[in-house]
């Protein structure tokens, strides 16, 4: 039996998730031909994923055009990549969904303005070099992380959210409007982390503190092993 799952089959999966989605907004994502600006395309799917543009949902299976506006899901056990205009990269893990809320390139500056709101799941960036003064934000419902060009993972829960960096720095602060936040980061409220730090906001154990720590190296593994595609 093959292991792609058929349309009829991943409508009884999200049916079965709590999501409402007539089976008539379901559509093959290498059908739909309509015109779009694509800034980066879908490089690799293992599991289960799709995407939502216009109101219409497909199955994503490796190849397709992403635009902004675009929301990409994953299920259980699914795994995406998307590769974007500029040379960077996203790395979605199991039981994300990532809306592109923005994202504008210059190919003949290097400029770049982009921003992916993560609803929830697991979501690491790779993120290009780019012109001064360019920016590249991930939003959650409680935090914004900026960057110019690093590699970051993003996981966000229910009432949290933590940020841990892989190379380079990030400017993490964060935001009680959530999703209607801003592009941007106010540096002077920042916290600012470097390669081998994370840290978490949001969360109401007894005695955690928001600061930079130094990520755990088992930890990273097993985020890590929870983006892989191979």
């Amino acid at each position: 039996m093959s292991a792609r799952l058929t349309r009829q089959h991943f409508l009884r999966l999200l049916l079965g998730l709590g999501f409402a989605v007539p089976a008539a907004i379901l559509w093959s994502g290498r059908d739909a031909r309509a015109a779009i600006v694509a800034i980066g395309s879908v490089a690799k799917v293992k599991g289960t994923a799709s995407l939502l543009r216009d109101g219409q949902q497909s199955i994503l299976q490796g190849g397709e055009e992403v635009a902004a506006g675009d929301v990409v899901t994953t299920l259980a056990e699914s795994r995406l990549r998307i590769e974007l205009a500029d040379g960077s990269q996203l790395n979605l893990g199991e039981l994300t969904k990532v809306t592109v809320a923005q994202f504008d390139f210059a190919q003949e500056t290097l400029s770049r303005e982009a921003t992916f709101d993560l609803k929830s799941g697991l979501l690491e960036a790779i993120t290009a070099k780019a012109a001064p003064g360019s920016s590249f934000v991930i939003r959650t419902s409680n935090t914004v992380a900026a960057t110019r060009a690093t590699e970051w993972i993003v996981e966000a829960k229910k009432a949290e959210t933590s940020v841990y960096v892989l190379e380079g720095k990030v400017d993490v602060a964060a935001s009680t409007l959530g999703f209607r936040s801003l592009p941007s980061i106010d540096q002077d409220k920042a916290m600012l982390l470097s390669a081998g730090q994370f840290t978490t906001i949001g969360k109401i154990s007894l005695g955690a503190t928001a600061g930079p720590k130094a990520a755990d190296a088992k930890k990273l593994a097993k985020l890590k092993a929870g983006l892989a595609l191979e």
